[in-house]
């Protein structure tokens, strides 16, 4: 995983302050492999059950947040799907191959 711990506490903190405590996050993408450089920081959230206006006003906050304490990092958030709802594809692959924070 290439996230220093400083990196990965702030994410958690950030991640609690935004989503709450039920909200997990994963790390997926280029940053789970090691042997890469570079790469945005793409994150797996679960545990938010909120409307679509709500998760994206979270979306908001929590990138302008990590921005602000990690300083410019190019930072994606996929969502878990809503209960009921069809998965994505990028949805699916962040579940399988996420690594959790």
């Amino acid at each position: 995983m290439r996230l220093t711990p400083h990196q990965i506490t702030i994410l958690k903190e950030v991640g609690l302050e935004v989503f709450g405590p039920q909200a997990r996050l994963y790390l997926f993408g280029s940053r789970t492999d090691d042997t890469q450089r570079g790469g945005d920081i793409d994150l797996y959230v679960t545990g938010v059950h909120n409307t679509v206006a709500e998760m994206l006003a979270g979306k908001i906050r929590f990138l302008v947040r990590a921005k602000q304490r990690l300083g410019e990092r190019r930072i994606d958030l996929v969502f878990a799907p809503a209960e009921g709802k069809t998965q994505e594809p990028i949805q699916r692959i962040a579940r399988e191959t996420g690594i959790a924070l």
